[in-house]
Parts: C-alpha cells; structure tokens; sequence
C-alpha cells in the first residue's frame, strides 16, 4: 500500500492527498496565478479561460526527470479525458527556448505546449524541482501537486482528475 501525507481542511470540507515522497506544496488550496504564454502553435493562452475546466498543467525542462515517459503519459489522459472537461497544458520552463521547441515538437503530443524562458512562472507557481504537475479545479483553485515523475504517477493524476471531474 502507498503511503500518503492527507491534508484535510475543516473549514473547506475539502481533502488533499500528497504522496509522502513529494513536498506539500503551499499553493494547494489557493487559486492558482494567472498567466499567459504562447504555445508551440503560435497561439497565446491564459490559464483563467480554462475556468469551468479541471487543467492539469505540467511544469517541465527537457533536461529534469523522465520527461519523455511523463508526457507521453499525460498525452494519454489528455486524449483519454478531454471531453470529459479535462485541459492538459505543458509548460516548459527551459531556458534555451529553440532547444525545448524541438524537443517539444520531437515529441508531438496532442495538448499544448507553452514556453517560459523567463522567471515569473517559477516564482509564483515556487518552482524548485522539475518536474512539477498540479491540478486545478473549475474554479481556478489548486488542489493537487506533485514533484516528479516516475513509473505509475500517471495512475495517480488519474485518481486525482477523476475526483476533481465528478465535482
């Protein structure tokens, strides 16, 4: 059996569940920074007009982790979920924009990619490691995090998203 870290609010009657390896973030539970970033289709996109939708977005370098595995991954849930109300956004924060577009496209996955090769997104969102996945809600608030990527996370997103769906 995983071992998990529960962070219960009373106030919210809300639950959030951690694994014990990752760090409890402290955006959990608070609305999450609005931004605006242009995808590798060219198209700017806000976080704040996905409200309505659970987003998943995944925060990643082409140099942290297994990012191959983690997105090929969350491409399955995207296409697995998204008419469900599902919205999957990468956002690479890698510095050398030209070498995270063409790992980026060498990977061609169906949700959108965005780039960052600024600071901004790391300090609100507190970035530390890469790579980091969180959920939102429908109404903007963070109610998951994780730090990382290995074998079967994937499994748990998906516990996760299909809670944040039937709500």
């Amino acid at each position: 059996m995983r071992k998990v870290l529960a962070l219960c609010g009373v106030m919210l009657g809300a639950c959030w569940v951690y694994p014990a390896s990752a760090e409890a973030p402290s955006l959990v539970g608070k609305e999450a920074p609005d931004f605006v970033l242009k995808t590798n289709g060219g198209v700017n996109l806000r976080l704040s007009e996905f409200r309505g939708q659970v987003v998943l977005v995944n925060f990643w370098a082409r140099w942290a982790g297994d990012t191959h595995r983690e997105m090929r991954a969350l491409d399955k849930i995207n296409t697995t979920y998204q008419r469900a109300g599902l919205v999957v956004l990468g956002v690479s924060v890698d510095e050398d924009l030209r070498r995270a577009q063409e790992f980026a496209d060498s990977m061609n996955v169906s949700y959108p990619i965005m780039f960052d090769a600024g600071s901004d997104i790391g300090r609100d969102y507190q970035l530390a490691k890469m790579p980091v996945t969180l959920l939102v809600d429908r109404s903007g608030v963070v109610r998951f995090s994780h730090i990382g990527f290995k074998r079967g996370d994937d499994r748990m997103y998906l516990e996760q998203i299909r809670e944040l769906l039937r709500e």
